[in-house]
């Protein structure tokens, strides 16, 4: 029971704050007080991702270098069979290093393996997926059209997403696929309780898309 509270300590806090897009928070996450190096995992993980997602490249490096030292440190104990497999929190790891430090092809690659991995082996019910990663990554570099198709495909697995419909959304409207973007956008109000309790930006800019849409279309009646 001990070790599901310490695995709890540190993977709530990090998936909470990665699904929040609270990158400041989610880099500065610390391990807690002697929690086991597969914890510790879990929390570099999550700094790694939000330092990328800032542009803070030392920052990154350092987040990585942690994650390897205490996997190491797994590798090295009792626990060394949860590295059994393949190793994809590692791979997201240098994934999005490769990203911070603008290695664009190698973190797109890395990612789309890391996603093409999960889609035959499957993951946690909860773990974020890795094909949504990429298509964040895709939006980040301004190719909105890629992004789209990743975010589609990541859908057809766990559909209805927070993230994934605004960021296909986003991506709609970047490729000026407005009747896309609105049906996105439409669906997240629609999941969220027409953002009546959140002040998210995407929940923001859904609630100025489908206002518009409603007017253009009582103007044209």
């Amino acid at each position: 029971m001990l070790e599901y509270y310490t695995y709890a300590e540190a993977h709530f806090p990090a998936l909470y704050d990665l699904e929040m897009h609270d990158w400041p928070e989610g880099a500065a996450l610390q391990p807690a007080k002697d929690a086991p190096p597969q914890d510790q995992m879990i929390t570099y993980w999550a700094n790694t991702i939000s330092a990328a997602r800032m542009g803070d490249v030392e920052a990154t490096r350092r987040a990585a270098n942690n994650f390897d030292r205490a996997q190491e440190a797994v590798r090295r104990s009792k626990y060394a069979y949860m590295l059994d497999g393949p190793n994809l929190s590692r791979a997201e790891v240098q994934a999005w290093l490769a990203f911070a430090e603008k290695r664009n092809e190698d973190a797109l690659k890395q990612m789309g393996a890391v996603a093409d991995t999960q889609d035959k082996v499957g993951k946690r019910e909860v773990d974020i997926p890795a094909r949504e990663m990429l298509a964040d990554m895709l939006l980040e570099l301004n190719q909105p059209a890629a992004a789209l198709v990743e975010y589609e495909k990541s859908m057809k697995i766990d559909p209805n997403r927070f993230n994934e419909l605004a960021g296909a959304a986003r991506a709609a409207e970047m490729t000026h696929q407005q009747q896309k973007a609105d049906a996105y956008y439409a669906q997240l109000l629609k999941n969220c309780d027409d953002g009546k309790y959140s002040d998210r930006p995407a929940l923001e800019r859904a609630k100025t898309v489908t206002a518009n849409e409603r007017t253009v279309v009582s103007t044209t009646k």
